[in-house]
């Protein structure tokens, strides 16, 4: 089976993924970035019980907090994204990856078809995925992914 042929059968909700990260919408900012640091998080899920109603990242933190003021008392449900773009467990790593490529995303939450949060897989994961399954191919990459060479390696 080719990396390609297993992007498109293997689905996301197989893969060996860490339980997410969740905080409530009435978490203080303060304590979100806590809780993502002291779980080494790129990413928190804002629930309210289990329905997932937005995402904040690590982009967030760069681009909505670095370098402004804010209140303590701030909650995350100011700052979070929210209707976030998400996936089921059962849709593959391909959709996955054409997600994150189209829309720069390096988190998608996962959402069981009743609306609960089922995890959320990173980019990262699916690296993990095609290092482990496919390890002669990753070794065999060239420097540079458009480069091909036209002559053999060694003496």
């Amino acid at each position: 089976m080719t990396v390609e042929e297993a992007l498109k059968r293997e689905r996301v909700g197989s893969l060996p993924l860490q339980a997410p990260v969740r905080v409530g919408p009435a978490t203080t900012v303060p304590q979100t970035l806590e809780k993502m640091r002291s779980e080494g998080a790129g990413c928190v899920l804002v629930c309210d019980g289990d329905r997932l109603v937005g995402i904040f990242t690590e982009r967030d933190v760069l681009n909505k907090l670095f370098g402004k003021e804010h209140r303590s008392d701030l909650t995350i449900d100011a700052l979070m994204t929210p209707n976030a773009r998400c996936l089921h467990p059962d849709d593959t790593l391909a959709e996955a990856i054409r997600l994150m490529t189209e829309r720069g995303y390096r988190h998608i939450p996962l959402v069981e078809k009743d609306g609960r949060v089922a995890g959320v897989i990173a980019a990262n994961d699916i690296v993990h995925y095609i290092a482990e399954h496919f390890p002669v191919e990753v070794v065999n990459l060239p420097p540079e992914l458009h480069q091909t060479f036209t002559t053999k390696e060694g003496a």
